[in-house]
């Protein structure tokens, strides 16, 4: 079961080298990992407007495992605009697009058994955003069989760039029009986990991204519970995360959250992890997840399952599971703990929740009072967008927001 994994832009670029440096930690002792060809060579698609990342990347994972037909560069930034990622920059003589489609399509018939796309890249930046977004778009279109599973980085609520709301929203809006499933991750709610662990330590950029592609890791690397009989590792990871997370087309995002250590019981690894959880929206309204996936990894002496009933009741309580769902909580072990330290413990819990409807309403509102003050708009209009665009992508979200609520009520 192949999966190719699609790094665009700065953001997925460099969260994507943090997954493949964990990938490659590992694969000595993954009888069959999913993400690597047989010669060694990285099943990835690396695609950015501008050179100097993707470079840096070449350089430091191991003697370059990237094919070199696989790093698609284009001649100039897109400027935090999603307008230029989607539509390019034609006059330049730049075929990003065109490129990434090729290199595409070539990874794609290499493997032996494809099944879908890892999509690495962020809501605001312009390069993972616009192009992110067309990328996709086109996917659908090329690889209708397959699935695909964005894993999107939303920028700090504070603010990262004038056009961060309009990036955000177009992008979204795609997202649940073309992807399968939406791994939302909101870099606020990583430095609050972070904070958590870290107490007083300094949090940089490079301990967020390592945070990240731990829980990516947690969530897509091969369990012992998805095996086949005689214990072959088939890679069905990503798609049955699909399966478990995303039970209704209307409502397809979700969060995650993990916890890592050494040395430590389950009980205690869950108490650590649920102690982070966002219970509350502002207006102290509790929220609501309509399902759930546990994944325990480093289950050498295969003793989660003694804690396991225990530890799926807290996370029900925990996330205020909805009581249509019979079944919210799906659980994967694995002897093996693939992303994180060695011979440490993780869980990692993904959760399809209304929590996102509070970023979702933020980007929404945002975006709406700009776009009625005209603000910042000459930006979308120069290179390619129209007002169609936008009255789309609001009404979508819109509908997004209205689906979780009715969901969760």
């Amino acid at each position: 079961m192949s999966v190719v994994v699609l790094q665009v832009g700065q953001c997925g670029n460099q969260i994507g080298q943090k997954f493949w440096n964990l990938n490659l930690q590992n694969s000595q002792s993954l009888e069959n990992c999913v993400f690597n060809h047989l010669d060694g060579k990285l099943r990835s698609v690396n695609i950015d407007a501008e050179s100097k990342v993707i470079r840096r990347l070449q350089k430091d994972i191991k003697k370059s495992n990237l094919r070199e037909n696989n790093v698609v560069l284009g001649k100039r930034g897109c400027g935090t605009n999603w307008a230029i990622g989607y539509h390019g920059l034609k006059s330049s003589g730049d075929h990003l697009l065109e490129g990434s489609l090729e290199s595409i399509r070539k990874e794609v018939e290499r493997c032996d058994r494809f099944t879908g796309f890892l999509m690495m890249h962020s809501l605001s930046g312009g390069t993972g955003s616009g192009l992110g977004s067309h990328i996709l778009e086109c996917l659908r279109d090329l690889y209708p069989l397959s699935f695909t599973i964005s894993n999107v980085v939303a920028p700090h609520l504070s603010g990262e760039s004038p056009l961060q709301h309009y990036n955000a929203l177009l992008t979204m809006a795609h997202l649940q029009s073309f992807a399968d499933g939406i791994l939302l991750i909101q870099n606020d709610e990583v430095l609050h986990q972070l904070s958590k662990a870290k107490k007083d330590s300094g949090i940089s950029f490079a301990h967020m991204n390592d945070y990240i592609a731990s829980c990516m890791a947690g969530l897509y690397m091969p369990t012992d519970t998805l095996a086949s009989k005689n214990g072959f590792k088939i890679g069905l990871e990503p798609v049955e995360c699909i399966q478990a997370v995303c039970p209704m087309p209307p409502v397809k995002f979700f969060t995650v959250n993990q916890v890592s250590k050494r040395q430590e019981t389950w009980d205690s690894l869950s108490k650590s992890l649920l102690q982070t959880v966002n219970k509350y929206d502002l207006d102290g309204i509790p929220y609501a997840s309509l399902s759930n996936l546990v994944v325990a990894r480093g289950d050498k002496t295969h003793s989660y399952r003694y804690s396991q009933e225990k530890i799926v009741e807290k996370i029900k309580t925990s996330y205020n599971c909805v009581k249509w769902n019979p079944f919210p909580v799906d659980t994967w072990t694995a002897q093996d703990n693939h992303s994180g330290m060695k011979d440490s413990s993780s869980l990692t819990v993904a959760a399809n929740s209304s929590s996102v409807v509070t970023y979702l309403e933020h980007v929404f509102d945002r975006a709406k009072t700009k776009y009625e003050n005209n603000a910042y708009l000459h930006w979308f209009w120069k290179h390619g967008c129209c007002k169609t665009d936008f009255e789309n992508a609001f009404d979508t979200i819109n509908s997004v927001i209205d689906s979780y609520k009715s969901a969760t009520s």
